[in-house]
């Protein structure tokens, strides 16, 4: 099989960093021609990975001559804005990991267990969720298969390598460089700016992307937090169906080999580095109301992993 051209936007931060370990766990490394494309501080540096030497190249114009056939953007909203049209107009599928385009109707936000179907062979740009998202929907539509929901409501506690490497060397080196007060010794119960409604941006992509990947118009309210872990997103869920249910059903619904159903509790130091979503603290509270927990990694599972098995299919078709 011939090797197609991938291009990866932001490779060297913690997200395109993680793109390259799946791949190469994933042994998808012998099907691509890597381009590594960073910020122009990086431009021109050699990243040694998987003992292959990678010339860093820079985002302009230029990089078109390479004729992409993927294209995996972790770079923020901003570079992708600008980018990630340019590169669908040249015929290059983009999977894209910002929000830049996840509100737009005619881009699907795909979750591959889920929903790859939504993919048309015209679609160029696919939209990976938000990171807490794709860890619940994984979840939710197991027990869509139980009973239909009525109401969701879920706080996230999110760790700081979520929101960039900044973040995270503010936690390592107990700075405020990125977080004004210092994330050390807090937790911050606001992630993004606050809308009209009162969320915050991490809130609202939660409520609207659950309903948009599975297509379902529940109620969804969201809390998130930011705390001083540097890895993994944990989740109190509590879920109310329509009809009542029975606890053995769920757990059922819940065997499969992306889903880890826990009886004991899962820390995050367990779960870094895994593409599993665990869920523990199960139980019932009422004849239709469930309560859980979820923990996974949110570079991986969140994010690169998400992302790598949208690309595979994607170069399966």
């Amino acid at each position: 099989m011939k090797m197609k051209n991938l291009a990866i936007i932001g490779a060297t931060g913690l997200v395109g960093n993680t793109v390259l370990k799946v791949l190469k766990e994933k042994n998808l490394l012998k099907d691509f021609n890597l381009f590594l494309i960073v910020s122009d501080k990086s431009a021109g540096k050699v990243l040694i990975f998987d003992n292959h030497h990678y010339r860093l190249l820079a985002l302009n114009e230029s990089i078109f001559e390479f004729n992409f056939d993927f294209a995996i953007f972790s770079a923020g909203d901003e570079i992708s804005k600008k980018w990630v049209p340019l590169f669908a107009e040249r015929g290059v599928k983009v999977i894209d990991n910002s929000s830049a385009f996840r509100l737009a109707d005619i881009v699907p936000l795909v979750v591959p267990e889920i929903n790859f179907k939504n993919i048309k062979n015209e679609d160029y740009i696919i939209s990976n969720p938000n990171c807490s998202t794709i860890q619940m929907v994984l979840v939710l539509e197991k027990l869509l298969k139980v009973a239909e929901i009525k109401t969701v409501v879920v706080s996230s506690y999110q760790s700081v390598s979520g929101a960039g490497r900044d973040a995270l060397n503010d936690l390592i080196c107990d700075t405020n460089i990125f977080f004004k007060k210092g994330i050390g010794e807090n937790i911050i119960a606001q992630i993004g700016n606050i809308d009209s409604n009162g969320n915050s941006t991490e809130e609202s992509k939660m409520i609207f992307e659950t309903q948009k990947i599975l297509n379902k118009n529940f109620d969804v309210f969201a809390t998130a937090v930011r705390v001083p872990i540097q890895y993994c997103h944990g989740e109190s869920v509590f879920v109310e169906f329509e009809s009542d249910i029975e606890l053995n059903d769920i757990k059922q619904a819940l065997l499969c080999d992306y889903l880890v159903l826990s009886q004991e509790i899962v820390y995050p130091v367990d779960c870094a580095g895994s593409n599993l979503t665990f869920v523990y603290r199960l139980r019932k509270v009422a004849k239709n109301k469930i309560e859980f927990f979820i923990l996974a990694d949110n570079l991986r599972r969140g994010a690169a992993y998400n992302a790598v098995c949208i690309l595979e299919k994607l170069a399966k078709i």
